[in-house]
């Protein structure tokens, strides 16, 4: 199978899985922290693209998992969309939040994940 295949069917996986676990987690934190499930599955998609970016050396499969999967489940754009609305609606403490813990949280997240993947690789 060619590699586009792989990654158009690993994509459809991953955006299948954010829908899951954004939702069931936004589900459970949203009283507490708006959009709750997309900070999380971003954060773990940071982590995963680390971890696999490092363990992973065959092209077909880094495609599949890197661009496909993990594109697929991270949702910059939902949190772009996210992040605007909060703006938009006056939430600026919430809006500093959420920005902070994306882009520190997940720099930290990515670089975890490699040093994970680097240490289970050799």
């Amino acid at each position: 199978m060619p590699t586009w295949c792989w990654v158009f069917v690993a994509g459809g996986s991953g955006a299948v899985a954010r829908y899951l676990l954004s939702s069931a987690l936004d589900g459970v934190f949203a009283a507490r922290f708006a959009h709750a499930g997309v900070l999380i599955v971003n954060l773990f998609g940071c982590l995963l693209i680390g971890v696999f970016s490092a363990a992973l050396s065959d092209a077909t499969t880094r495609a599949a998992v890197l661009t496909g999967l993990l594109g697929g489940f991270t949702t910059y754009s939902a949190f772009a969309l996210l992040t605007h609305e909060l703006a938009s609606s006056g939430r600026w403490g919430m809006f500093a939040a959420q920005v902070s813990i994306h882009l520190v949280g997940g720099i930290v997240c990515a670089a975890l994940g490699l040093w994970i993947g680097r240490s289970v690789v050799g």
